[in-house]
């Protein structure tokens, strides 16, 4: 047999059993097991294995038929049968999945995919009695049944429906998984047509699998290092481009500002739009070199820093078409920073160049710096800088240092007309660097995973401050980090230590901003609970600045709104802001809220934020940020 059965050409089949097996083995072996869309190809791989095998025995059966093998015939052949669409029905679910991401839409779907393939499996089924696809006939052997072409509409059905889909989301799909898509049937259909006009070419599992091996091969590997949401290659692509430049090249990357409140203000649908709709603009200037990174950064590969920052200033204008065109459910306007370096073969290390990427946007952003920065030889001297004090902390970050300090700014009661409490300010003094600002140091403990050690020691600073000087502190406030409120033990943390100074927990203050809720809001908000009740107060700082959302104030445990300088200033500049501040201070007091404005450094100022309404006031009107002992002297000259 030369790989037929009697007038049967089964070769097709054969190599489909073979190959759907290997699919079948690797899918397994890479454990992709894990993947749900991986298991949608092991499901619709094994179908076609099975369904080729029943046809094969199924020739062979019908082949040499005999009336002793009636019912072992009928049974491989409706068995067949109920197996020969199974394929185009996952497939068209592995569309659904990856066309929408609504879950409630795939369901409908899914839904109304199994109801057509179960009324399918019935038909099949009462085909035993009725013999509509196919029969046995002791004379004639198989026979085919009135509605024999059933497979054929079905299949043509499936197919039909998965090419509305993908245009009916083209705009929410990467360009590639649209093409391949568009193509998918029409592969099947190729194998469908031969099959119909040449009944003994056995074809139906090529048909089936030669379509699944395409998407997968295209899609489902592509995905592997594509971004399926951007249409974008991922990080691992871009390291093995850079090593293989013979040439060298511009290392690009554009990081998207306040992605935290975009994804807690878009739903998935919206956001997953966003990020097409970017990566088709980084697709435009950069078609074989654009990439996205972790974090929805963005990167590319250009020739040129001339041609980087000409294509720089192009993106950033498409971003602004695209913020306005989005406009409607757009939170913020869409805003990036951009950072480019250029590379040799020799200096192409990966690791190396996304160091020197995030100084430079670093660097940007405590500049407020929205332009393109280019690596030059103050990048180089700004990294080693940063790579010192991160040296400093480590070694300074403890409770006995002298040199990592808390400082103090006293808080001024409008009310009683004296200082009540202070804020605790962490300092870097008489280091080998000099003294170092927070603006600086704070970065780099962020940025090398010490912010959260950093809060922690200025906290146990800030207990033993107030243990030492009972006599004339009585509350402090200090403020605690997104890492710091994130902390599975933070509870425990923070009262360990103040009984462990025996210390009340009304003697503390915790300061935290309204960034801290985007990322984890019940968590923070059950650790704030507990350490209310526990008898610790929280304040809400710099409300005013970024992003501020009025529903999280009044639910949250807060006792005193910190009102920003930047407002201070805009009250100061019109009527109109005048006005804004006053209202805002109103709100806030008939909500039961102690208002403490911040950055107050004139008299003028003193005026309009006491005619508003506030409770405190704290700038350098009153005093500067003061070491513990100054401090300490400036609040027994007031006592006395």
């Amino acid at each position: 047999m030369e790989f037929g059965i009697s007038n049967y050409y089964i070769i097709g089949e054969l190599i489909t059993c073979w190959v759907s097996l290997l699919i079948c083995t690797n899918i397994f072996l890479t454990f992709s097991l894990y993947d749900r869309r991986q298991r949608f190809f092991l499901y619709a791989s094994s179908s076609t294995l099975f369904s080729s095998l029943l046809n094969i025995i199924s020739v062979y059966l019908i082949s040499h038929f005999d009336e002793s093998l009636l019912v072992i015939s009928t049974i491989v052949t409706t068995l067949y049968f109920l197996a020969l669409l199974v394929c185009p029905f996952i497939m068209s679910c592995y569309v659904f999945d990856i066309a929408f991401s609504d879950p409630r839409k795939r369901r409908f779907l899914f839904s109304l995919a199994g109801i057509i393939q179960t009324i399918y499996m019935i038909v099949v089924l009462i085909n035993i009695k009725t013999g509509w696809i196919f029969r046995y006939d002791t004379a004639e052997g198989y026979v085919r049944g009135p509605i024999k072409y059933i497979t054929y509409i079905l299949s043509a059905l499936y197919g039909l429906t998965i090419i509305v889909t993908i245009i009916m989301q083209r705009k929410f799909m990467a360009r590639r998984i649209f093409y391949v898509f568009m193509i998918y049937p029409f592969i099947s259909l190729v194998f469908v047509g031969i099959q119909f006009f040449h009944p003994f070419v056995i074809l139906t599992g090529v048909a089936s699998f030669t379509s699944v091996l395409f998407a997968y091969i295209t899609v489902q590997s592509y995905m592997i290092e594509v971004d399926y949401r951007s249409g974008l290659t991922r990080e691992s692509r871009l390291r093995r481009r850079i090593a293989m430049r013979k040439n060298g090249g511009v290392f690009f990357v554009i990081e998207i500002e306040k992605t935290n409140i975009l994804q807690a203000n878009l739903d998935t649908k919206q956001f997953d739009h966003l990020l097409l709709q970017i990566g088709s603009i980084m697709l435009a200037y950069f078609p074989r070199d654009a990439y996205i990174l972790p974090g929805n950064r963005f990167a590319a590969v250009g020739k040129t820093i001339e041609e980087v920052k000409k294509k720089s200033k192009s993106i950033s204008t498409d971003f602004n078409s695209l913020s306005s065109l989005m406009l409607p459910y757009l939170p913020i306007r869409l805003e990036c920073r951009s950072a480019a370096l250029e590379f040799t073969k020799e200096g192409s290390d990966f690791e190396s160049m996304i160091d020197v990427i995030n100084n430079m946007l670093s660097k940007a952003r405590t500049n407020n710096d929205y332009s393109l920065q280019i690596c030059d030889e103050a990048v180089f001297l700004d990294m080693e800088r940063k790579r010192q004090i991160f040296r400093i902390l480590k070694r300074e970050l403890t409770l006995e240092s002298e040199k990592f300090q808390v400082w103090f700014q006293p808080i001024f009661s409008i009310k009683e007309k004296k200082f009540v409490y202070l804020e605790a300010l962490s300092r870097l003094k008489d280091t080998e660097l000099g003294d170092i600002s927070p603006a600086e140091f704070v970065q780099v403990a962020e940025n090398k995973g010490l912010v959260e050690r950093l809060g922690f020691i200025a906290f146990e600073k800030v207990c033993k401050f107030i243990a030492e000087n009972r006599d004339f502190v009585n509350t402090v406030s200090i403020n605690f980090s997104v890492h710091q409120m994130l902390n599975p033990n933070i509870v425990e943390n923070v009262l360990g230590t103040i009984k462990r100074f025996g210390l009340s927990p009304s003697n503390i203050v915790m300061e935290i901003t309204e960034s801290i809720f985007i990322d984890n809001y019940d968590f923070v908000m059950q650790n704030m609970l507990r350490l209310t009740e526990a008898g610790v107060k929280f304040y809400l700082d710099d409300f005013g600045t970024g992003y501020s959302n009025l529903t999280n104030v009044v639910a949250l445990p807060f006792s005193t709104i910190k009102i920003d300088r930047s407002l201070v200033l805009m009250m100061e500049e019109s009527e109109k802001g005048k006005r804004l501040f006053n209202d805002l201070v109103s709100t806030f007091k008939s909500g039961g809220f102690k208002i403490l404005v911040e950055g107050v450094e004139t008299n003028s100022q003193r005026e309009h934020v006491e005619k508003a309404g506030a409770d405190y006031i704290q700038g350098f009107l009153y005093s500067r940020p003061l070491p513990p002992q100054a401090c300490v002297d400036l609040l027994r000259r007031y006592a006395d």
